[in-house]
């Protein structure tokens, strides 16, 4: 008798239990399908993997920008991109000045980019 009564009161103390933390679960389980982020008082750290990342992401954002510009689909541009600051700086070899400004412009008009720095250069044309 002793033995049923122990197993029916942990029953009961493990169904309040459960229920007692159902609600936590539930608001995690809701937090991950909208994709929300919950803190816990603890505050998020940023790692180093993660600020790479960001800026990756917003650097391609600005390459694809200037490359899909009328006359710059050929040019030899690499985009360095802070994208905790927005600031931009583009280099490589270019054919013309005209694709310097090109370049600065279309890279300006990315949502995000504050300021644009532009190292470069003009090709010189080769003869003999």
């Amino acid at each position: 008798m002793k033995l049923r009564q122990l197993v029916l009161s942990s029953g009961l103390a493990f169904a309040v239990a459960a229920m007692a933390y159902t609600p936590a679960f539930a608001v995690d389980a809701t937090a991950a399908a909208s994709g929300t982020i919950i803190t816990t008082g603890k505050q998020a750290t940023t790692t180093k993997k993660s600020i790479r990342a960001a800026n990756h992401a917003f650097s391609r954002t600005v390459q694809k920008a200037i490359f899909r510009t009328k006359g710059l689909e050929a040019a030899s541009i690499a985009v360095f991109g802070d994208a905790k600051t927005g600031h931009v700086t583009l280099a490589g070899q270019i054919d013309s000045e005209e694709q310097d400004g090109l370049a600065v412009d279309a890279a300006q008009k990315v949502q995000g980019v504050t300021s644009v720095s532009s190292k470069l250069m003009v090709r010189e044309q080769g003869g003999g």
